[in-house]
């Protein structure tokens, strides 16, 4: 249609020599936008496929569409070094996380920072505090026979029926030293320095505690 239209005007203005050399270049300028309008409205398309396509986001903490939530009452009171803080305390608050949160390379200290005000202030305030939390082992990495890195997970469906935990329901230690025996079946209770704060790899959010455990045992709460 374009093409039409152009050669009807380009014959009937070409007969005037006087005009030739500027509606050349009016033509050409008249191409150029037309050729920008259809390119952005190419790039508004494309980008409309891309914000739809959930493949591209994040799955780590739940299937695409899905909204983490967890709605359990928050304790208040304030957490000290050397007490026991169960998951009570730390997945006791509502965490609500979209495929912008799970999955961010663009942005992610915009991200984290969202990641972080779901998190109350008692509980930002324990990092770096030396803290006991009882849970489920999860291996992840091994030092011979023994487990140098584990997730610690607030129940025991997590660790051995393949829950899905929500990404507050979860600690990410490291043992330090040589590592620990392979306790899967059995509550732990692992004391060590808690950090508090968003971890992620690739721009996939994997946790937002990590602990650096100097002691794993048995748990005396059973």
């Amino acid at each position: 249609m374009w093409r039409k239209i152009s050669r009807r005007v380009l014959d009937h203005h070409m007969k005037s020599p006087i005009t030739k050399d500027i509606f050349v270049h009016q033509l050409m300028v008249f191409c150029v936008a037309v050729q920008l309008v259809l390119a952005l409205h190419v790039v508004a398309a494309n980008a409309t496929d891309i914000s739809e396509d959930s493949s591209l986001q994040g799955d780590l903490i739940e299937p695409i569409g899905k909204t983490p939530v967890n709605t359990a009452p928050a304790p208040t009171n304030t957490i000290q070094s050397g007490d026991v803080v169960g998951f009570d305390q730390l997945a006791g608050f509502e965490v609500k996380l979209n495929n912008g949160l799970l999955f961010n390379t663009n942005q992610p200290a915009w991200a984290d920072a969202q990641i972080m005000a779901m998190i109350p202030e008692r509980i930002r305030a324990a990092n770096g505090k030396s803290v006991n939390v009882d849970g489920f082992m999860i291996p992840l990495e091994y030092n011979g026979k023994k487990v140098s890195k584990f997730i610690l997970a607030m129940n025991q469906n997590t660790c051995c029926f393949g829950g899905n935990p929500q990404i507050h329901e979860f600690i990410i230690v490291d043992v330090i030293g040589s590592g620990v025996p392979n306790e899967m079946d059995i509550p732990l209770r692992v004391q060590g320095v808690l950090h508090v704060g968003v971890q992620r790899s690739h721009g996939k959010l994997t946790g937002v505690y990590q602990l650096d455990a100097a002691s794993v045992k048995e748990s005396p709460a059973g």
